[in-house]
Parts: C-alpha cells; structure tokens; sequence
C-alpha cells in the first residue's frame, strides 16, 4: 500500500521548492526589473520607500488584524496577500504628481523595504522558537519576491489600459496568498490531501514570476518614457547644442 507523505514533509519539500525553483524565478525577476531600473534616470528614492514601507507596514496591519484576531490562520494568508500588496502601492497614489517612471521606482523601494524589515523581525522570531536553519532562505527568496511583486503590480498599472492595468496586481495578490496559504494551512492542521495541492499552486505562481516581470517591465519602459522623457531629451538638446 501506497504510504501519503505526512504533512511536515510536504512543507519540508515546499520550503525547498521555494529556495530552489523560487531563488531561480526571483533571480530572473530581479534581473528584469534591475535592467529597467537602471534605464530610468538616478534619484533620490531610498528615504520615501522606507518610510513609505513603514506606513504600509502600519496600514497592511490593520487590515490583517480582524482575520488574527478571529484565529483564521487560512484567512490570514488571503489577507496577507491582498493588503500588503495593496499597500505597496502608496507611492503610486502619495507621489502622483511625480513622472511615471519614479513612481514605478518608489513602489519597487516600498517593496524591497517592506520585505526587509519583515524578513528581519520574522528571522528574530523564527531564532528565538529554534526554528530551522533553511528558513533564513526562505525569508531571503522572500524579500525578492516582495520587490518583483510590487513591480509587477506597478509596471502593469503604469503601462496597460482599462481593466487589465490591475492584472499585476491581481497577479500578485493571488501568487503572495498561495505561498503564505501553504504553511499556513500546515499550521492549522490541515493534512496533506489539502497542502499538496495548495503547494502546486504556489509552484505554479513562482514559475509565473519571470515572465510577468519581464512584462511589466516591458510595458514600464515602452510607455512611460515615450511620453515623459520626451520633454527633458529636447530639453537637454537644446541645452547642449547652445552656444
């Protein structure tokens, strides 16, 4: 007879899952959106990013704290996903008067700030409760997918049109619930007919990643500055060319 894995070896193999196929999908992403960065021109976005991140931090609380409140650790994941990917966007809406291209870098900050000062109080906790040593990983591959993600999210709603500016978003919200759902189906006791499947799904998101980071980007690039870099190359033109 055939024996099921137990549940705390589904999550041992999703973990390495997520260090594996994850660092691979995160170091594509990360490439794509570094390229893209680095098109656009220098500025100053490290102090708006981390005190945006720490009102996110602040605001995605909030909207989590019903569902930890009423002890729903599977609600918690969908919570997760959906607020602090929202939240993520705040310079999208705070620095609105600012050109595209440095909004989309101000919620890449956001994103790499929020996932650091998370990953640093999550490392403390899991030190302190003598958790495993390949966790740190994975709050590594974490912090990475918290900056694509908010690329991703960014760089759709800067370059699509009419509803499908919001597929980023929709992508990342639902990629971030499924790997927050996993362990925390685990945690709630659920056996392995129900992990199994939530950890493919999860797999699939990862997989996803690359190639949806390569779009926004894409689209991040093509639009915003055709028609905001216009404007300063026929100025610096202009500049240089004067006696």
């Amino acid at each position: 007879m055939e024996t099921m894995l137990a549940p705390e070896k589904v999550i041992e193999y999703y973990f390495g899952t997520v260090i594996v196929l994850g660092g691979i999908a995160i170091l594509l992403g990360i490439k794509y959106t570094l390229e893209r960065w680095r098109s656009f021109p220098p500025g100053k976005w490290a102090v708006q990013s981390f005190a945006v991140s720490i009102l996110a931090l602040m605001a995605a609380s909030l909207i989590e704290a019903p569902t930890i409140l009423a002890g729903s650790t599977v609600m918690l994941a969908f919570a997760a996903g959906f607020s602090e990917e929202l939240v993520k966007l705040l310079p999208m809406k705070l620095f609105q008067g600012s050109p595209g291209w440095e909004r989309w870098k101000l919620t890449v900050g956001t994103g790499l700030f929020l996932g650091l000062i998370e990953g640093i109080l999550y490392s403390a906790a899991i030190v302190e409760l003598g958790g495993p040593a390949y966790m740190a990983l994975v709050r590594l591959i974490l912090i990475g997918l918290h900056t694509v993600w908010a690329a991703i999210s960014a760089g759709f709603l800067l370059g699509e049109k009419g509803l499908k500016r919001f597929s980023g978003l929709v992508f990342s919200m639902t990629a971030h619930s499924f790997y927050d759902l996993t362990p925390l189906a685990f945690v709630s006791g659920y056996d392995t007919e129900v992990l199994l499947p939530l950890a493919a799904a999860s797999t699939l998101f990862l997989l996803a990643l690359p190639e949806m980071a390569k779009r926004a980007t894409e689209l991040a690039g093509r639009v915003v500055p055709e028609k905001e870099f216009g404007d300063e190359q026929a100025l610096e033109g202009a500049v240089t060319s004067s006696p």
